[in-house]
């Protein structure tokens, strides 16, 4: 098992949230975890979206086994606010890969959750996205947002090269 760590690329829609402090949405929940420097703001509407999406360093042929989405997020009004979680991507040969957390409740400070997606068996394709959505009319800021995704290495790269120069030495051999 291989582990690595994602963190968003760009937004897509849907994208409601605003640009509270920082240069951009991206950069706003990017490294480093500087919390009111940067921030989203979900707004006062509940079921507001935030899409962003994700590159992540992984490889046709990998087999995704469990993905984390890390969140820092606190309330933005007088009153604690809960919001969920997602990503999506599409499989290596086609389909859809969900997952969404339950509820977490921002509340008046900053505060770290991460919500897991285990025993996976799924072989990575494309088109990652990670998303945050209020579900209460009440504001949610959020500063961090990335996934740490855990999978097999697929047949690729120096050992997959060595196997197949093996291979062909054997069958040059009978």
């Amino acid at each position: 098992m291989a582990t690595t760590t994602a963190e968003v690329n760009g937004t897509t829609s849907p994208h409601s949230w605003i640009l509270a402090a920082g240069a951009s949405k991206v950069a706003a929940v990017n490294s480093p975890d500087d919390d009111a420097t940067s921030y989203i703001d979900s707004s006062n509407t509940s079921g507001t979206i935030q899409t962003f999406t994700v590159t992540p360093g992984l490889n046709q042929g990998d087999t995704i086994t469990q993905i984390d989405i890390n969140i820092r997020a606190k309330r933005g009004g007088t009153l604690d606010a809960n919001y969920v979680v997602g990503y999506s991507f599409t499989p290596q040969g086609g389909g859809t890969q969900t997952g969404q957390s339950t509820a977490f409740t921002a509340g008046t400070n900053w505060n770290s959750s991460t919500f897991t997606d285990p025993a996976l068996s799924v072989p990575w394709g494309s088109d990652l996205t990670v998303n945050v959505r209020n579900t209460q009319g009440r504001r949610v800021l959020v500063t961090t947002l990335n996934l740490t995704i855990t999978y097999t290495p697929g047949p690729t790269g120096p050992a997959a090269a060595v196997f197949a120069h093996i291979h062909r030495m054997q069958l040059s051999v009978c």
